[in-house]
């Protein structure tokens, strides 16, 4: 355990990752079991706790201009009004020539990049990072790592100040990308949010998380107080908090994108279905609230990945929370994503049907609530959310159906999304109602994400499988030529 925390070691208990938290409760609170292994929630991402994972579990607060009655079969929400898209006369795209145009050519080389890490841990966390940037290309003037200290009652505000004026001083050029681990997601889509030096949050190109609380940590919200010189950091990812709010456009979460339409961002996530607790039970489990239940890091808006030892997409690796920067094919991954080049919004997809091919919650009454939806990010009006499936706690339009009522939701935009820069994301999180006031973690039956890529991929009708530990689902699609 690093120095400096109150409590010394961590003792093998259930909840040890919590200990990371709150080490003065550790060995001295007991609590029932399913409780217990919903705080069991970790806000750091120091190498040392690779046995814990770490990983935030979350949850979400609606706002109450976007709340809904129950989706039954045939009915649909009142919509909120229409958003800007390429689909919507009110607002006009970036052609594929403009938005080719941003990516890096061979002449000019990589784009400048900021690293920020995570709480609890310092920059040295990107060092093998920054040997894989060196290897494909970067020099050390245009790598940038952001250091700052969480053990000192930081904010996220403070920090994302900080990293204003880490930004202004070190990147020379206008345009560059952010690349973040854990907690400093949060700080640097504050920034962003917020910044008004010679930098400005429209100027990042590409914007990367690995494993953040993007909609904070449900377990901060019953122990910031209890977390000594951390809590600030811990209130600040408290679902709901302003901090989340600003980062997330000024809600919690946001069923048609939280990451807007007004810049030329692009954003891009990655979790790991190893970033776990005990049992082998993934933290990033959300915990329900309000009837509402999502993915903490995932955004609307954004292409999420999903690492995971079931898809070889990253070559079957399943890293834990710290493990995240250090992974080989999860740099990989993100150093494609910042030089790749451009390929416009050519090709759109529509959601055919979600089938349940298992589903092995704690009850097995398959009474499923959560959502499905496609996404897209690439920049501009491309940064969406197409929600298909929607069903909030006790929903039961689907109740022991193989096949999922699709489309049910009053934020569905219609049949077919926009593949922003060459790419469409399918995120499934489906959950076994229990009737609890929280989920549990046997209760997620499938957390999973797809993404086609027209680089890799063709246009046509595709199937793939989502899942999570305690079931799986197939979803159907097809993409076609805009």
């Amino acid at each position: 355990m690093r120095a400096g925390l109150p409590c010394g070691d961590v003792p093998e208990k259930p909840f040890t990752s919590f200990c990371l938290v709150c080490p003065v409760w550790c060995g001295a609170v007991k609590l029932p079991g399913t409780f217990r292994r919903a705080i069991a929630l970790s806000l750091t991402s120091r190498a040392e706790v690779h046995r814990s994972g770490g990983r935030h579990a979350h949850a979400f607060t609606e706002p109450d201009d976007r709340r809904t009655d129950r989706r039954r079969a045939g009915s649909r929400d009142s919509r909120p009004p229409a958003l800007a898209s390429p689909d919507h006369p009110a607002a006009e795209a970036p052609t594929a020539e403009t938005r080719t145009a941003k990516a890096p050519t061979a002449a000019s080389g990589p784009r400048e990049i900021v690293l920020v890490h995570g709480m609890n841990d310092s920059s040295s966390a990107w060092n093998s990072m920054v040997a894989k940037l060196k290897s494909r290309g970067y020099t050390d003037a245009q790598i940038h790592r952001f250091d700052y200290p969480t053990d000192q009652g930081s904010r996220v505000e403070g920090t994302a100040r900080d990293l204003g004026r880490f930004i202004d001083k070190k990147v020379r050029s206008k345009e560059f990308d952010i690349v973040s681990h854990s907690l400093g997601s949060l700080i640097s889509r504050y920034w962003m949010a917020t910044a008004n030096g010679s930098h400005r949050g429209s100027d990042v190109v590409n914007w990367v998380s690995l494993s953040g609380p993007n909609h904070g940590n449900q377990a901060a919200g019953w122990w910031g107080d209890t977390a000594g010189i951390y809590r600030n950091f811990i209130w600040d990812v408290k679902p709901g908090s302003p901090a989340v709010r600003t980062a997330n456009n000024g809600d919690a979460y946001n069923w048609w994108g939280e990451t807007g339409e007004n810049s030329q961002t692009q954003f891009t996530t990655l979790r790991s279905a190893c970033d776990e607790d005990w049992f082998n039970v993934p933290l990033h489990v959300p915990v329900q609230v309000d009837k509402t239940s999502l993915d903490s890091t995932s955004l609307g808006g954004a292409i999420n990945y999903k690492v995971t030892n079931s898809d070889n997409t990253f070559g079957g690796v399943c890293p834990s929370h710290a493990g995240m920067p250090s992974e080989p094919a999860v740099q990989n991954k993100v150093i494609d994503t910042l030089t790749e080049e451009g390929v416009g919004a050519v090709y759109e997809m529509k959601l055919d049907g979600v089938e349940m091919l298992q589903a092995d919650g704690d009850n097995g009454d398959d009474e499923l609530f959560g959502y499905v939806r496609v996404t897209s990010s690439g920049g501009w009006a491309w940064n969406r959310s197409n929600v298909y499936w929607r069903n909030d706690y006790d929903d039961y339009d689907d109740s022991g159906n193989r096949w999922l009522n699709v489309p049910n939701s009053g934020f569905n935009r219609g049949p077919w999304t926009t593949c922003g820069n060459g790419r469409c994301g399918i995120d499934a999180m489906i959950v076994d109602e229990d009737g609890h006031t929280y989920v549990d973690p046997d209760d997620v039956v499938v957390n999973g994400s797809h993404v086609w890529d027209q680089r890799n991929q063709s246009a046509g009708t595709h199937s793939a499988v989502v899942q999570g530990r305690f079931g799986k689902a197939r979803v159907h699609y097809t993409v076609r030529a805009r």
